[in-house]
């Protein structure tokens, strides 16, 4: 069966009092390695609480995240409506400031009778000829690419980036992320997020950049002298080579016996279309973001 189009889906949006507020707090800005500069105003977003669904109730699937693109430019010019993918910084703010016990994760927890559920994010990377492996912190290696958004309106090149190997992303305070990996690679840590890490002592360390990529991670099953160690999700990486990959968000990596945790793969084939898989709608925030580089400012809409 093709998959919907704007055109022949009737595709069911959410009702209003179904999208729950989301606040993108702090200004955001970031020099990339190739110089770009990137400003993100703070902004707040809508979250549905539900994957879209057609009349007869099926979860709108079978597409590819540039098929969902391509569905929701034209279902937003054809309702006039402003839907999108959630980008990868704000899925994280989802998670942080609802929590995994919101009615909205059902699907991805599989609990409370609904079915299984994993849903693309706007984010994206790809191989770039220029761009080489890095050295993170601890002895890692961190994939270095071309990063992007693919939005309903066409895709942004945001620039080079870089993410962690694949494992749990920890929320370590100041001093036991210290004690681990010493002041140098706190320092160097600071610099590959994009801003100075000044945190003190049991202050929570962000080890992501403002993109929300990861530039420190542990082992999946890391644990400290108080078990398992404490973290937002388990990450997957693409590797330095790949061709263009996507972001996916589930639950789909467990603790056996213990507890389900969200899990975000940013190596999944751009190609993938998946029966489970949809993508959670959000209302389009009214904010600008500017992206500055070789004397070219790009102004565009989130």
């Amino acid at each position: 069966m093709p998959a919907p189009t704007a055109e022949t889906s009737s595709m069911v949006v959410p009702p209003a009092d179904a999208f729950v507020p989301v606040s993108i707090s702090g200004f955001l800005a970031a020099r990339l390695s190739d110089g770009t500069y990137v400003k993100l105003p703070s902004y707040s977003i809508g979250v549905a609480t539900r994957y879209p669904v057609d009349e007869d109730g099926s979860l709108v699937a079978d597409m590819t995240q540039a098929g969902v693109a391509d569905f929701l430019r034209g279902y937003n010019k054809a309702h006039d409506t402003s839907f999108r993918c959630p980008l990868l910084l704000e899925d994280e703010a989802i998670r942080d400031q609802l929590g995994e016990n919101h009615t909205m994760f059902d699907e991805n927890f599989e609990k409370n009778g609904m079915p299984w559920r994993r849903g693309y994010l706007a984010d994206f990377t790809r191989q770039h000829a220029a761009l080489r492996p890095l050295e993170g912190v601890d002895g890692q290696t961190l994939v270095h690419r071309e990063f992007g958004w693919r939005m309903p309106y066409g895709d942004v090149i945001v620039g080079p980036v870089t993410i962690a190997p694949g494992g749990m992303v920890p929320r370590p305070s100041r001093t036991r992320l210290e004690k681990k990996i010493g002041a140098k690679g706190l320092k160097r840590l600071g610099e590959l997020r994009g801003r100075e890490i000044t945190e003190q002592g049991e202050e929570i360390v962000d080890v992501r950049n403002v993109f929300g990529d990861p530039q420190y991670t542990l082992d999946h099953a890391a644990e400290d002298e108080s078990g398992l160690v404490p973290h937002s999700h388990h990450v997957y990486t693409p590797s330095q080579g790949a061709g263009e990959t996507v972001g996916v968000r589930d639950a789909y990596w467990l603790h056996p016996g213990v507890r389900g945790c969200f899990s975000v793969a940013l190596d999944v084939d751009s190609s993938l279309s998946a029966p489970n898989g949809s993508f959670p709608l959000v209302r389009g925030a009214g904010a600008e973001a500017e992206i500055s580089r070789s004397g070219i400012r790009i102004t565009f809409s989130l």
